[in-house]
């Protein structure tokens, strides 16, 4: 009797331990790469001129490296958003309109998912989604550096700054549109966009520290 309930106990656990294990695969998780039209990581000085005109748009990325939705795997696609607003994103979360650019890669099933995803978890960064658009996204990461690009949309170049060290976390004047996890800063060196869905266009030839880079989670 002892021994027959001892292997149920056991059995039981077992089931426990899968059904964890099953559900643990399940959930979305991937590299987020958030370009700013500002620096985030400036002097004093220098943030303050650019806080009252500056910051109104912002380019996310959602780099999927495993998981699924509502049963659909996800796993290897790329999803990205342009957001504007009429004032600085850091204090203007009203007027904020978007688009979203989904991977051709996904079939359609998986489009239909990744749009989904985003819309149940994201639609406060994003404000009004003005237009979706299935298209070209190429992702690239090597070590620290970071490539994007959507056709002729967006070009986004980016290099992650080696470690927390290499930052003064008094000069660190935003924070990321979405929570994130390790949320590192880093560097632009390319960084243009211009679609007419958004009605904005912008090209940053120079190096600027614009860069949030982390992991999220759903």
């Amino acid at each position: 009797m002892i021994k027959s309930r001892a292997i149920s106990i056991f059995i039981l656990f077992l089931i426990a331990g899968l059904f964890t294990v099953v559900i643990g695969n399940d959930a979305i998780t991937g590299e987020y790469l958030e370009a700013r039209s500002v620096d985030v990581y400036v002097g004093a000085c220098h943030f303050g001129s650019e806080y009252v005109e500056g910051g109104k748009e912002a380019t996310v990325v959602w780099n999927i490296n495993q998981g699924m939705w509502k049963g659909v795997s996800l796993r290897g696609l790329t999803v990205v958003a342009v957001v504007s607003a009429q004032k600085n994103l850091d204090i203007d979360s009203k007027t904020r309109r978007s688009v979203l650019y989904v991977s051709s890669r996904a079939n359609q099933l998986q489009q239909e998912m990744l749009i989904d995803l985003i819309k149940q978890n994201y639609m406060k960064t994003l404000g009004q989604l003005v237009e979706t658009k299935v298209t070209t996204i190429n992702f690239q990461k090597s070590g620290i550096v970071y490539d994007v690009a959507i056709e002729k949309v967006l070009s986004l170049s980016a290099t992650k700054f080696p470690c927390h060290n290499c930052t003064q976390p008094h000069q660190i004047w935003y924070s990321p549109l979405s929570k994130i996890s390790n949320t590192a800063i880093g560097k632009s060196t390319i960084y243009s966009y211009q679609d007419k869905s958004l009605s904005v266009k912008w090209e940053i030839g120079q190096s600027i520290n614009n860069i949030f880079v982390g992991q999220f989670s759903i």
